[in-house]
């Protein structure tokens, strides 16, 4: 056996010196058949520690169904001429050694009992009653309805399958003689199906490749829309590094338009600065090739910054930052626009939890249309309903505006009333970026989320518009648009 040196030897020397403290105090009451016989017994403990030690390696070989080797079959002998360090190696070693085969056996022992399939779903309906042509004062009725199956494999701790099926529908829109027999399924698909490696080559490296759910920063560009009634999923390929903070590189496939197809590509990285701060750069390309006005080559990119802090007293101040430029090509006009956003936060220590947000958004708008100059920001594929009001009048950006930019200045208030219900009031000022008349409206949202069970939440809503002049020419009339709702979701 190689022979270890230096701090091995002074180590075991030492702890041996430890040992016999006591017996130094006797050196005049016979003090040489004291330490012999405590040379003796500690001797006897490191050899049956030894021992011992050898005896489990084997024990977990034998477990795990590998070899033994052929010196740990014939028993266990005594130390012999053994070194101080020699012993400390082999120990070190045999340590060493048991260690590895029990976390090795504590994996397989998890894989073990891990559910190889986990099934859950929801189901949601939501009655919507508006009115918001701004002239006649005629209503709409809808009742939305969105089920979800998702099925969740693991073949091993380190790999995922998910299947999700969806069905979103319209009540009274199905069709035929008697709408009642209808079978065609028209509104079923794969919402979600992927496959997910996690931990490739022992490295914090996953990757997700099929139809499947992004999300990213605060869901202004990319996000799930998870009000709409089907949701938004893309078919590609996302690599992460990292956990506490990560980098993402995704490609997803948007049109199949053979050799002109549409893609998505992106880099995102969400950096953690320090305790309840966080940094995201991102940039993301559009492109498909196809000519005309069709063509899109548009490049996006930002950084956003958020966080919060909570002083000894449990008040928590928050804030959010984000900006971003666009610029590239849209058929035959020339893109440069950009965005911004701020929103700060307070949220109370109280059983109420009080919270308030206060903030503004800013998308530039195109002052001279059909100039070869596109400077309208386009939001790409965001959360439509989680900005800019519940009324959902400017979900489409820029289209919702025609092309005329939006400036949003919001207030936001939520408390809750009691341990099962939160109600709030969220208020919002537009005005166009661009255009002869600016001022769009005003929207006050009223919101009360009751938590039946677990499993059980109904959220009521009740939403009014003021339109102001750049309204009322756009849309051709001048009545308060007024809309609510009821929505029932059940997961399981």
């Amino acid at each position: 056996m190689r022979r270890n040196t230096g701090k091995s030897r002074y180590m075991c020397w030492m702890l041996a010196l430890l040992l016999l403290a006591p017996a130094a105090e006797a050196v005049g009451e016979d003090s040489t058949v004291e330490t012999l016989k405590e040379l003796q017994e500690l001797r006897k403990e490191v050899e049956r520690r030894r021992n011992e030690m050898r005896r489990e390696l084997t024990l977990l070989r034998q477990v795990l169904g590998q070899e033994v080797e052929p010196e740990l079959e014939g028993g266990f002998g005594a130390l012999g001429g053994m070194t101080p360090d020699e012993l400390a190696a082999e120990l070190r070693i045999l340590r060493e050694e048991i260690e590895r085969l029990r976390d090795k056996i504590t994996a397989e022992q998890l894989e073990a009992r891990q559910e190889r399939f986990d099934i859950s779903g929801t189901v949601r309906t939501r009655f919507e009653w508006f009115d918001d042509d701004f002239v006649s004062g005629d209503a709409n009725v809808r009742e939305f309805m969105r089920s979800r199956i998702k099925l969740t494999g693991r073949p091993r701790h380190d790999t995922r399958v998910i299947v999700e099926v969806q069905d979103g529908r319209l009540w009274g829109a199905e069709t035929g003689l008697d709408p009642t027999f209808d079978a065609d399924a028209d509104h079923i698909d794969f919402h979600q199906a992927y496959v997910e490696l996690q931990e490739i080559y022992g490295k914090p490296l996953t990757m997700r490749l099929g139809r499947q759910e992004l999300a990213y920063g605060s869901r202004h560009l990319i996000g799930t829309d998870a009000w709409g009634n089907a949701g938004r999923a893309f078919d590609g390929l996302v690599f992460r590094y990292g956990e506490l903070s990560f980098v993402d590189l995704f490609v997803a496939k948007i049109a199949e338009q053979g050799t002109t197809d549409e893609n998505l590509y992106g880099l995102v990285i969400d950096a953690r600065l320090n305790d309840g701060h966080r940094a995201e750069p991102f940039v993301l390309l559009e492109h498909d090739k196809t000519l005309g006005v069709q063509r899109l080559l548009r490049a996006t990119g930002g950084l956003r910054l958020h966080g919060s802090a909570t002083g000894e007293t449990g008040h928590t101040f928050g804030y959010e930052l984000e900006g971003i430029g666009q610029g590239g090509e849209v058929g035959e006009e020339d893109v440069l626009a950009y965005m911004g956003s701020a929103t700060f936060s307070y949220r109370g220590p109280s059983w109420t939890q009080p919270e308030v947000r206060l903030g503004f958004d800013y998308l530039s708008g195109d002052d001279v249309p059909d100039d070869g100059d596109l400077e309208a920001f386009d939001t790409i594929y965001p959360n439509h309903h989680a900005f800019f009001g519940y009324m959902d009048l400017f979900t489409d950006m820029p289209e919702g505006t025609g092309n005329g930019g939006l400036l949003d200045f919001r207030m936001q208030g939520e408390m809750s009333a009691s341990e099962s219900v939160r109600v709030g009031l969220h208020v919002h000022h537009f005005a166009l970026a661009e255009g002869a008349e600016k001022a769009l409206g005003q929207e006050a949202d009223a919101i009360v989320t009751y938590r039946y069970n677990s499993a059980t939440v109904l959220q009521w809503g009740g939403m009014i518009f003021v339109p102001s002049d750049a309204m009322k020419l756009s849309r051709g009339g001048e009545d308060p648009a007024f809309k609510t709702f009821m929505q029932l979701e059940v997961r399981f």
